[in-house]
């Protein structure tokens, strides 16, 4: 049995919906950072690096998300996953891409507008997050034009962990409006069952 370790609003949520996806048998534990859950010996014991989300499957320990969701994928994921080598580096890129290029931009807006305390906020770093969407947002647009999805035009894991990153711009006060396809491609992703059973669950 697959045992998921993971919290609400966090990068857990893109390795939740992929189980969901996956339908496959899985234990999924919230665990609560503010109440130092993930630094007691218990849990550090399991997992040294306290991080969230986290997956044991046998013998495999896994955290970062992104890493998780590349194991299950391939392992369990039939179609969300590729054998192929063109369209594997495609899965790679778009998820790569969504975590290290978009991710911290819109991070950026949420910890300096909403989650810092008052007195550890920069406007200037909202700032210049809200500049640089817009030429990230262009790339996802142009490169979803008269697609679906973002690999060989077949629901992927690429798209589950672009997806993840990429809805969190509206919740911080960013219209996806000046980009009509990837808002719809984005709408059409979160209108699947296991999205919706996944951020029902937390």
């Amino acid at each position: 049995m697959i045992r998921f370790f993971g919290s609400p609003a966090s990068s857990s949520g893109r390795t939740h919906w992929l189980l969901e996806e996956l339908q496959v048998p899985y234990e999924y534990r919230r665990v609560n950072r503010r109440e130092g859950q993930t630094r007691t010996p218990e849990f550090l014991a399991m997992n040294p690096s306290g991080n969230l989300p986290f997956l044991q499957d046998g013998d495999i320990k896994l955290f970062e998300s992104v890493a998780i969701n590349f194991y299950l994928a391939e392992k369990y994921g039939g179609s969300l996953w590729t054998t192929a080598l063109p369209e594997r580096a495609l899965i790679y890129q778009w998820s790569l891409w969504a975590v290290a290029t978009l991710q911290p931009v819109v991070l950026d807006i949420m910890y300096h507008s909403a989650v810092l305390p008052e007195p550890e906020r920069d406007a200037r770093v909202v700032d210049r997050a809200r500049a640089s969407l817009p030429r990230y947002l262009q790339t996802l647009e142009t490169s979803l034009d008269q697609k679906q999805y973002l690999v060989s035009d077949t629901f992927s894991v690429a798209d589950i962990n672009a997806a993840s990153v990429v809805n969190i711009a509206p919740a911080v006060g960013f219209s996806l409006d000046g980009y009509p396809v990837t808002k719809a491609w984005l709408q059409r992703l979160k209108g699947r069952a296991a999205y919706q059973k996944a951020a029902a669950g937390g």
